[in-house]
């Protein structure tokens, strides 16, 4: 089967996308956000300005593109997983399937990383940076809620499904602010500790809300 030349244009054009993404990616996780310029980003990619320009005509525009896709690249990851039951140790691929383990491995394997690092101060950003708060708040939002959709286990009553909502929040929001409370630690076992006792903590609460016939 050929393949059109509309079609090689189309997916040139998806690889420079992917190229400049993943160079922003790498310019937020090592210079931070404010640092980070279309000229930083250009530095570390085989892409001219009027290509990145093309495809992203503001630093604002590039950071959203980023944003789009990690957030993708995060839900697809869930979505490939099991739900067959309450999958905090699924989507984290824990051996042990404990929530301690499962923490640690979601904290190493999916924020610790270039990818999370990038997203936090993408968040960070956005409470100073009043545009590019207001541009991808609603993006934030929609994402926040199929993220929750995810998660929430069938069979839950309205009270049940409101707590569960709230403790995903509070995992999600603990976890993240890891990024910024590591800096003060400078042995990683220690943050290790910190989110396994986190994890001790919050567990009892997860095993209230384990799903179950309301008939």
């Amino acid at each position: 089967m050929m393949v059109s030349k509309l079609d090689k244009k189309k997916q040139r054009g998806e690889n420079t996308r992917k190229a400049l993404i993943k160079s922003t990616i790498d310019c937020l996780d090592r210079l931070g956000y404010a640092e980070t310029s279309i000229n930083r980003v250009l530095e570390g990619v085989d892409v001219s300005r009027g290509a990145l320009m093309h495809h992203f005509p503001s630093k604002e525009d590039l950071v959203i593109g980023t944003v789009d896709f990690l957030l993708s690249r995060i839900l697809r990851h869930y979505q490939q997983q099991s739900t067959s039951s309450f999958p905090f140790a699924q989507i984290t691929k824990s051996e042990s399937g404990s929530l301690p383990d499962a923490l640690v491995a979601y904290w190493n394997n999916k924020i610790d990383t270039p990818e999370g690092r990038a997203f936090s101060e993408i968040l960070m950003a956005t409470r100073t940076d009043k545009a590019l708060a207001q541009r991808i708040s609603t993006t934030l939002e929609a994402w926040n809620h199929e993220l929750n959709q995810f998660f929430l286990p069938p069979g839950l009553s309205a009270q049940e499904t409101e707590d569960m909502t709230l403790l995903l929040i509070i995992w999600r929001s603990f976890i993240r602010g890891m990024i910024f409370q590591q800096e003060f630690h400078s042995d990683p076992a220690y943050v290790e500790k910190i989110i396994r006792k986190f994890a001790s903590i919050i567990e009892p609460h997860l095993k209230l809300a384990t799903p179950h016939d309301h008939a």
